[in-house]
């Protein structure tokens, strides 16, 4: 039995609190949040408890993992804290709002014999992963560009929006995404060019288009953000063209939020010759996989290499690179090696 304590009872808190409770030999130990309103509901539904002291959580020797979904100005002392007490730590993305804090996680995951992972979700997104692969294979040569968008209206389902100071705006808390799904496929970022408006209901930039260039000459574009209209369903798209062919996802829910049902999910293949191939990789829950998968890693005592520290460390330079190209009107940012 693994025991698992979920940090946070809002929209991640509680998606990663049922994934965990969906599985055998799983227990939620406890929800921490800071008042009953949400919390103790949360514990309720999957039969756990609520719990607001977060210190007495590490100390519980029969607690194995801590799950962070707590907002991102506390992700580096409460991961801190759960590692320095024997905990194994999933953390949700972004992995800081600071190259400093992020750098400490990562320094932090080299001292330890513990499991630290990022929940960066798309890594284990189904066409998202078959993208990956295939370019990682080889089979469609060098990618040399690629395009990323993600759009939605403005979201409903936490407050913590409005506060672009704990969040960071769509430029990174969002678009995160999109940059670290381009790092898995592109390699190592170098440059960063922004183009952007803040959003007064925010004061973040939460619309925004920015360039990634690459090592090797590649290059790739992210668009979109959370100010499109109320009518406007969740979207996101990844398109790569590499040497010898192209790949492209185009994903849109059935409404505004991106766990509605219905809608888009399409993958296809273009390759160099031949007609269009429509794929269809065997579809999971991608926050139930990735909850697994950290689940599996420490029955297995093996690290969680497919969403690292270091990872999550270069997904954040990117956008802490964007936002800088914004507030320096639209400037390239070299990024260090």
């Amino acid at each position: 039995m693994v025991r698992v304590a979920v940090l946070g009872a809002g929209f991640m808190g509680g998606t990663h609190a049922r994934a965990y409770a969906a599985m055998p030999d799983v227990e939620v130990a406890a929800v921490f949040a800071p008042s009953p309103d949400r919390g103790r509901p949360l514990a309720e539904e999957i039969g756990s408890r609520w719990s607001d002291d977060m210190a007495a959580l590490f100390a519980d020797p029969e607690i194995d993992a801590i799950d962070v979904c707590l907002p991102t100005p506390q992700h580096r002392e409460a991961t801190e804290a759960a590692l320095a007490a024997g905990k194994h730590v999933l953390l949700e993305k972004p992995i800081a709002l600071s190259l400093d804090d992020a750098r400490a996680l990562v320094a932090a995951n080299e001292e330890t014999d513990h499991i630290l992972m990022i929940a960066h979700v798309l890594r284990f997104w189904p066409e998202y992963v078959e993208i990956a692969r295939r370019v990682g294979s080889g089979e469609l040569g060098e990618p040399r560009s690629g395009f990323a968008s993600r759009r939605q209206p403005f979201p409903a389902w936490s407050a913590l929006f409005s506060r672009s100071d704990l969040t960071g705006g769509a430029v990174i808390d969002m678009m995160i995404h999109d940059y670290d799904a381009l790092n898995w496929v592109f390699g190592a970022p170098r440059a960063v060019t922004a183009r952007g408006e803040r959003n007064p209901r925010s004061g973040g930039y939460d619309q925004v288009q920015v360039l990634i260039d690459f090592a090797h000459g590649a290059s790739a574009l992210v668009d979109g953000g959370m100010m499109m209209p109320e009518s406007y369903p969740f979207s996101s798209r990844l398109e790569v063209l590499c040497e010898n062919g192209a790949m492209e996802y185009h994903f849109r829910a059935g409404g505004r939020s991106v766990e509605m049902g219905g809608g888009v999910n399409e993958l296809t293949l273009f390759p160099s010759e031949g007609e269009p191939l429509r794929l269809a990789p065997t579809q999971t829950d991608p926050y139930a996989a990735e909850c697994a998968y950290f689940i599996d890693a420490i029955r297995e005592g093996r690290p969680a290499d497919r969403a690292t520290p270091a990872d999550a460390l270069h997904a954040l330079a990117v956008s802490l690179a964007a936002r800088e190209s914004l507030e320096r009107g639209g400037e390239t940012v070299q990024l260090e090696d």
